[in-house]
């Protein structure tokens, strides 16, 4: 049987440790913040090497921002030896959180294949995501990438044969017919990343917005194939 002494022990002890957290979170945000001082001349000289040494300690103490500002700063080299390999890192850890600058960065890194593959779709969804929350400049980015990814989409697209309706896990890759063909060039039927998976996206008979089960015009079934199948 627990007595209230032995209660008051436990609640004790919970509140100590919820204060000890506490402290360390506190301590992370007053080094994070620092170190963005450093960062931008904030009533001190500019010193990005100091700015990363107080971003490294907010990183040990679990800070989220301070790992965009550290990825950042190695993926720029100013401070610390460029590092693409930790600036991915520190990143992308951020973005798993949802951190429309580490997004952002993410993102214009998979435009140019800088520290990571080459990946144009992943690139215009983190930059959308950015833009998406507000991050200054992501939209003009995303928009910008998109109408690259619009024009090559549209360019395989002319020069594959109309045989099937064909789909991948990023885009819709070929066409089945003449009417299916302009309605993608026109995107009055588009690619979406549905909760099932991969889909396009059209209209039903009463003009509203539905995943299609095959193609509209000809009947075609919607076949899945690889990103990089060679027509």
């Amino acid at each position: 049987m627990i007595n209230d002494a032995d209660d008051s022990e436990a609640i004790n002890m919970v509140s100590e440790k919820d204060s000890g957290m506490q402290d360390i979170e506190e301590e992370a945000d007053k080094l994070y913040k620092t170190g963005l001082d450093y960062l931008y001349g904030t009533n001190v000289p500019v010193d990005y090497a100091k700015a990363a040494e107080c971003f490294r300690s907010a990183c040990r103490m679990g800070s989220l921002p301070a790992r965009r500002e550290l990825g950042i700063l190695y993926a720029s080299g100013k401070g610390v030896q460029p590092d693409m390999e930790k600036a991915v890192r520190y990143l992308g850890q951020a973005a798993d959180s949802l951190d429309p600058s580490a997004l952002y960065h993410l993102g214009l890194m998979y435009e140019v294949g800088s520290g990571v593959p080459k990946d144009m779709q992943k690139a215009v969804r983190m930059l959308a995501y950015a833009a998406e929350m507000g991050f200054p400049g992501a939209d003009i980015d995303a928009e910008r990438v998109d109408a690259i990814l619009t024009e090559q989409r549209n360019r395989n697209l002319r020069a594959r044969p109309l045989l099937r309706l064909e789909i991948s896990d990023v885009d819709v890759e070929a066409a089945c017919c003449k009417p299916m063909l302009d309605s993608l060039l026109e995107q009055s039927i588009v690619f979406i990343d549905s909760y099932k998976g991969p889909a396009l996206l059209g209209e039903d008979k009463d003009g509203m917005d539905a995943v299609l089960d095959s193609c509209p015009f000809c009947g075609a079934p919607i076949h899945i194939v690889p990103r990089d199948k060679k027509y």
